[in-house]
């Protein structure tokens, strides 16, 4: 089977090469650098216990909150659009209580396999940087670390063995954190990559495996009469048995040129990268009230967060990279945000109304599918992702595990 994938960031690349490892003939179709953007600008967590939706109870007035404050975990730039209003009313709507636990019932059931599947990636040659130490989450608040610990059960019932320290077990465990730590907890089995080298291990390992990897903007696609797919663009015309369209918070135009609507938004976060590395630490930190990642490389650390919704747009605002650069200093013994550093980044992370990936076949298409959504968590489910869409599209397979992220709840 001929199969187009539109999009050449992390979910792309690695549906790209599930399928090819099943037979199928791929061609990648990207219209920028492998990676670029989120799919290399982020913390490069493998975390299912990060599996919490962004629309989650008491969101939408700590969100009004922190519209005020341009430094802000999170900052929503309005505009006057029917498709933003959709948007955020159906964001309003995933805010509930009951909605946040199927969300993250059903994201952690993806995430399950996942670093089994990273070890068969190692294992077939992709080669990339990855580290087994674990993710500590630090509060600096005594009351939000209690709330924190009164959770643990949705951990432990998706089987993730949480772990709950006392602000001195937590130095204990990571000695650069400072004496206002209150408490942390610890989840031992999660695990971090440099994201770029997972991108350029992906990009090998396909042209390796004879896969067509071709540089073009799509600008027109068309469901054929045989039951098959037309792409066209800047690389001329393409034809294929079915198509994934994986283009992250481009998905939705590209779902347009077939005449679909796909409510994916942009969610914007930054990264930099301080070298030498200011920390000696070997787990991933979450600096929880601060929503801020701090990731421990191979000669260097990344700091990366924020989520701001303000369209297709990369640009790295100064203030909220110097809120990124800063809030370390509370949680750190030492930390200097104008240490050496490289240039920082943005990247746009794909976003859904109610917070969860959209996987699955896109209606009334017979052979066109859906791979966008994954918000913070393309790295934790891309290996899932593309194995079980690649099973979905080769074998005519229905995944229990991808029943919830389905185009359908959107009418798509």
């Amino acid at each position: 089977m001929k199969v187009a994938v539109v999009g050449a960031g992390l979910i792309g690349l690695a549906t790209a090469y599930e399928l090819a490892r099943r037979g199928a003939e791929v061609t990648v179709v990207g219209d920028r650098v492998p990676g670029a953007g989120a799919s290399s600008n982020n913390a490069g967590w493998v975390v299912p216990a990060e599996s919490g939706p962004v629309p989650a109870p008491g969101m939408v007035l700590q969100t009004l909150r922190w519209m005020a404050k341009p430094d802000s975990p999170v900052f929503v730039r309005p505009e006057l659009s029917p498709s933003f209003a959709r948007f955020f009313i159906g964001l309003l709507r995933a805010c509930s209580k009951s909605a946040y636990d199927r969300s993250f019932e059903a994201t952690a059931a993806l995430a399950r396999g996942t670093m089994d599947a990273l070890d068969t990636w190692a294992a077939d040659g992709l080669a990339f940087e990855m580290h087994a130490d674990g993710e500590l989450r630090a509060y600096l608040d005594s009351v939000e670390y209690r709330h924190a610990v009164a959770d643990l059960g949705r951990y432990q019932r998706a089987g993730l063995a949480p772990e709950a320290l006392s602000g001195d077990e937590a130095r204990a465990a990571v000695p650069v954190l400072s004496d206002a730590i209150a408490g942390a907890v610890r989840f031992p089995d999660e695990r971090h990559v440099r994201p770029q080298t997972v991108v350029d291990a992906l990009v090998a390992r396909l042209a390796a495996m004879g896969a067509t990897q071709i540089r073009g903007r799509v600008t027109g696609a068309w469901a054929l009469p045989s039951g098959g797919v037309e792409l066209r663009g800047g690389f001329g015309s393409l034809r294929a048995d079915a198509l994934v369209i994986a283009a992250g918070a481009w998905s939705g135009q590209v779902a347009r040129l077939l005449g679909a609507r796909l409510p994916v938004r942009p969610g914007k976060g930054y990264s930099v990268d301080y070298a030498p590395a200011q920390l000696d630490m070997r787990p991933v930190v979450m600096l929880s009230e601060a929503h801020i990642a701090v990731t421990p490389l191979d000669g260097g650390t990344r700091v990366a967060g924020t989520m701001e919704f303000g369209g297709l747009d990369e640009r790295v605002s100064p203030v909220r990279l110097r809120a990124i650069q800063t809030a370390p200093g509370r949680y750190f013994r030492t930390w200097d945000p104008d240490a050496p550093h490289l240039t920082p980044s943005a990247g746009l992370r794909p976003m859904m109304p109610d917070g969860i990936a959209c996987v699955g076949r896109l209606r009334p298409f017979a052979n066109v599918y859906v791979a966008t959504g994954h918000a913070m968590l393309g790295l934790t489910l891309a290996p899932r992702t593309g194995a079980l869409l690649s099973a979905a599209i080769l074998d005519g397979s229905d995944p229990e595990e991808l029943r919830p992220f389905s185009p359908s709840r959107f009418g798509a």
